[in-house]
C-alpha cells in the first residue's frame, strides 16, 4: 500500500519504518519540527513535507501518528483526499475523523521510544473503521505488522487506553521512585532488573491480583509503618500509604 504519515515522533518513527519493512511504500512524511521530519523521510527514502495543507493526494492510507490533543488539528488543516485517514491513537474516538469519508483507526498497544528497537510483530494492534471495507483495509495493514490484531470500537480503545496508563506510564513512574530510594543508598537501580521482569512475567501468567506479593498484601503493619517513615518526604509517605491502601482493599490481610 502507498502510505503517507503524518507526524515524526516515536510512534511515526517505529510504524513507518515497520511499514517498509512489510513491503509498503510511503509515499511522504509531514510534521511541525522540520528537523525531525527531514531525518525520518531520509531514513525512508522519501519526500518530507513542514505544510498539511499543502501534502499531495494519491495515498491509499494517511496515517496520522501525532500527539492525542493535535490530532483533530491535524484534521481539520488537511485537504479532501481520496485515501483512508486514521490515526494511532488510544484516547481519541474516530469520530475525530469523520469529515473524511473513509476514516479509523490502528493503535499500536506499546509504549515507543526512538532509542529502543521494538518486535513490532508482537505488538498489539486494535483496529476500528468507519465502514466495513475501511476497516478490512487497515485490519489488513495491520496484519502485515503484527500477529496480533483485533477489532475494537472507540469506547474499548480508550479503557485499553486507560489501562495502559497505570500499567505502564505510572508502573515506570514507581520505577523512578524506586530508583531514588535506592540512590539514597547508593545502589543501583540495576539490581531490580530481575525482580522487575519477573513481576512482569507473573502480572502476565497468574492474573495481577493472584500475583499480588508485599507487605500490604501480607498484613504486616510494622514493616509498612517503619518503611513509610523512613520515606524522606511527606508526598512519597502518602503515596505509599495510598497504594498500601488499595492492595489491602483488594485482600483480606493473611492470619499469622
Amino acid at each position: 500500500m502507498n502510505i503517507f504519515v503524518i507526524g515524526s515522533g516515536n510512534v511515526a518513527t517505529h510504524l513507518s519504518t515497520a511499514l517498509i519493512k512489510a513491503g509498503h511504500n510511503i509515499t511522504g512524511v509531514c510534521g511541525r519540527q522540520q528537523a525531525h521530519t527531514a531525518e525520518l523521510a531520509k531514513k525512508l527514502n522519501t519526500k518530507p513535507f513542514d505544510n498539511i495543507s499543502a501534502i499531495p493526494n494519491g495515498a491509499d492510507i494517511y496515517l496520522i501518528s501525532v500527539s492525542d490533543d493535535n490530532i483533530a488539528g491535524v484534521a481539520a488543516q488537511m485537504p479532501e483526499v481520496k485515501g483512508i485517514v486514521a490515526h494511532t491513537a488510544g484516547s481519541v474516538p474516530m469520530s475525530v475523523l469523520e469529515r473524511f469519508d473513509r476514516h479509523g483507526v490502528v493503535y499500536p498497544l506499546q509504549s515507543f521510544s526512538k532509542s529502543r528497537k521494538i518486535d513490532v510483530s508482537c505488538v498489539p494492534f486494535c483496529i476500528e473503521g468507519n465502514n466495513e471495507q475501511t476497516a478490512e483495509t487497515l485490519t489488513a495493514l495491520a496484519n502485515s505488522l503484527s500477529n496480533d490484531v483485533r477489532p475494537m470500537t472507540s469506547a474499548q480503545r480508550s479503557k485499553l487506553h486507560l489501562a495502559a496508563v497505570f500499567a505502564s506510564n505510572f508502573a515506570n513512574c514507581m520505577y523512578a521512585e524506586a530508583e531514588t530510594i535506592l540512590k539514597g543508598g547508593d545502589i543501583p537501580f540495576e539490581i531490580m532488573r530481575q525482580l522487575i521482569a519477573e513481576t512482569a512475567a507473573k502480572a502476565a501468567d497468574m492474573g495481577p491480583t493472584a500475583a499480588q506479593t508485599g507487605p500490604a498484601r501480607r498484613g504486616d503493619t510494622t514493616v509498612m509503618s517503619r518503611q513509610m517513615q523512613s520515606l524522606p518526604d511527606g508526598k512519597l509517605q502518602k503515596l505509599y500509604s495510598f497504594v498500601s491502601e488499595r492492595i489491602q482493599g483488594r485482600y483480606k490481610p493473611k492470619e499469622n
